[in-house]
């Protein structure tokens, strides 16, 4: 068993107590102060430092022991200790205020890794127990409950199941029932059985889509085959066509020179028709029906003139032939005759050549103007050749093999055999990406199988390993229940230590089932707790106790304050020599306010380590 003892405590500030340090031998240290010493204190400082003040709780909270204990004259509440645990030093550091904590191997020089959050761990760590369990058997105050009620339940407290005598079945059961968790179940899905089961399960469906794929696999490769020999056929026809298309091209470009030739040349000329009419640029219609308007308006004006004069003179002629003779009247109209004529002739010369000079100068303009025409034509003809491919190139072409195509038609063509060729390609991209998963799938065939017989053999192992568990268990609880109740060994112990102190005649003193004290008289009669005396409710106290401590904690560290202040010298003396033995093999501190112990101790010529707390 764990072998663990108290070498050092150092006092930082706490209670009373500032800067001081005690050290204790590996047997029996009596500790010697009146009231208000300090020893309760000390004793309270080594719980505080392995439990901390919170009760064996996880967690921080208020705690009356931790207030009664916080110095008043220092900002510090902290302190150290070091234990022996199977022969390695370990230093406890506690702050008192926060709760918080260091555990140091001082072997290894290594801080031992906790959760910060469990104030009980270093006692736990050390100890192997919790809080629970030292405040009830490793340490031991003074009784003060007096009633008889109050006694009692004393006793029922030390043999409540609060106490885990079995504890080490009960730890047994808890390792089982850990790994047995750990191992899962059918519906626990992240721990090994389920975890085991499910991947088996994915595995073998992988495996048989693996084999159907296999099945599939020749009839895609053969259609992997024909579109590729379908991408040779449409490539083919594509280059074919293509070719043709490019060649027709390159003939529309040469032909589109020639054609840009001829034409160019056609403007040269009409441009050098066009600097011929010189005179009639910059003339319009407009000028030409102006033009022809005025000679109109002139002809009419010299018409109109004519008449008037005319009708003038005839009216003189009458006049002057009445007046004269008839052959002055005769002569007048013939000479006015004679004028008419010559004037008219005059007239009619007059305007025929400024109307041949009007008609030939109109007939310059129009041809002129049908040049211009002609010239925009051409222009617009260059125009368009200019936006198409021209070349000044001989090819060996002959016009009749150009005769029919049909160029839409052609790069209509060339575009639906693109998207053919796109389109299966990309049947052919997504075939063969199928077909390499497939490969994939297929290679991996072997491995699969053998992870799955892996599997099947680890599911296996768990699964017999979950039924060894429940065997274990079912045999662990077999046995308990056997035993229980079977506190033979530990009642001897319990019989011997109350005879030998209490010096009470009884019959026989032991426990049931559960724990509760059971007294016979020498007379056979049953005795109550009520029927118990306070100074023999102690002495069975200190003798289940110390019976308990030497049965389950054989060597762990005992600590007593004034347990014993009720006893009589002569029943002090055997509970003494009871502690001196079991300090033989653990440490044992009692703590006292009387000199009672140390008289008993010189008069019998025992050496025991001394502490005086007025010399701390």
């Amino acid at each position: 068993m764990t072998k663990v003892y108290i070498k050092e405590l150092n006092i930082i500030s706490f209670g009373k107590f500032e800067n001081k340090n005690i050290k204790f031998d590996k047997g029996f240290n009596l500790v010697f102060g009146k009231n208000e010493s300090g020893k309760s204190t000390l004793a309270n400082f080594v719980e505080g430092l392995l439990y901390g003040f919170d009760e064996g709780k996880s967690k921080r909270n208020f705690s009356y022991k931790k207030e009664a204990y916080k110095p008043i004259a220092s900002y510090k509440y902290a302190g150290w200790g070091i234990f022996n645990k199977d022969g390695i030093d370990f230093k406890v550091l506690r702050n008192f205020d926060d709760g918080s904590y260091s555990l140091v191997n001082l072997t290894s020089g290594e801080e031992v890794e906790s959760k910060v959050s469990n104030l009980n761990f270093p006692g736990e760590y050390i100890l192997d127990i919790d809080y629970a369990i030292y405040k009830n058997y490793v340490s031991s105050f003074q009784n003060q409950i007096s009633d008889s009620n109050a006694s009692k339940k004393l006793i029922e407290k030390l043999a409540n199941k609060d106490i885990d005598y079995d504890f080490s079945i009960n730890k047994s059961l808890q390792i089982l029932d850990k790994e047995y968790n750990r191992l899962g179940s059918s519906r626990a899905y992240t721990k090994p059985y389920l975890k085991t089961k499910t991947e088996i399960e994915e595995l073998e469906e992988d495996l048989y889509e693996i084999r159907l794929l296999k099945k599939n696999y020749i009839k895609d490769f053969k259609r992997l085959d024909s579109n590729k020999e379908k991408i040779r056929e449409y490539q083919d026809k594509y280059n074919k066509l293509k070719t043709l298309t490019s060649s027709f091209k390159s003939y529309r470009a040469t032909s589109n020179y020639r054609d840009y030739k001829k034409w160019t040349d056609e403007l040269y000329r009409l441009n050098e028709k066009l600097a011929d009419y010189q005179d009639v640029q910059g003339l319009n219609d407009e000028y030409f029906d102006n033009l022809e308007e005025n000679l109109n308006s002139i002809r009419k004006t010299d018409e109109n003139l004519l008449k008037y004069l005319l009708f003038a003179l005839l009216v003189i002629c009458i006049i002057l032939g009445f007046l004269l003779n008839k052959y002055f009247y005769l002569g007048a109209l013939l000479i006015l005759f004679v004028f008419l004529v010559v004037n008219k002739n005059s007239k009619n010369e007059i305007g025929l050549s400024e109307l041949n000079q009007y008609n030939k100068k109109k007939s310059r303009y129009l041809r002129y103007k049908n040049l211009l025409k002609e010239k925009e034509k051409i222009e617009e003809v260059l125009s368009i050749l200019k936006k198409q491919d021209i070349k000044d190139e001989g090819l060996d072409i002959d016009d009749e093999d150009f005769e029919d195509f049909d160029i839409g038609k052609s790069e209509n063509d060339l575009d639906n055999l693109r998207l053919m060729i796109d389109r299966t390609n990309k049947e052919i991209q997504i075939d063969e990406k199928n077909l390499v998963s497939i490969e994939e799938k297929i290679k991996n065939e072997v491995d699969l199988v053998d992870r799955i017989n892996y599997l099947k053999k680890k599911l296996d192992a768990i699964s017999k390993k979950k039924t060894a568990i429940k065997l274990a268990k079912e045999t662990i609880n077999e046995i308990s229940e056997e035993n229980k109740g079977d506190y033979s060994k530990l009642n001897f112990r319990l019989n011997n230590i109350i005879r030998e102190v209490s010096k009470n005649s009884y019959e026989s003193i032991g426990l049931d089932d559960n724990l509760n004290p059971e007294i016979v008289t020498i007379e056979g009669y049953k005795l109550s707790l009520d029927q118990l005396s306070k100074g023999f409710i102690d002495q069975l106290y200190f003798a289940l106790k110390l019976s308990l401590n030497e049965e389950v904690f054989s060597k762990i560290f005992m600590v007593y304050d004034d347990a014993f202040i009720n006893y009589d010298l002569e029943r002090l003396r055997n509970a003494l020599f009871f502690l001196l033995d079991a300090s033989t093999f653990r440490q044992v501190i009692y703590f006292s306010c009387h000199t009672r112990e140390l008289e008993v101790f010189k008069s019998e010529g025992i050496n025991i380590n001394f502490i005086n707390m007025e010399d701390v």
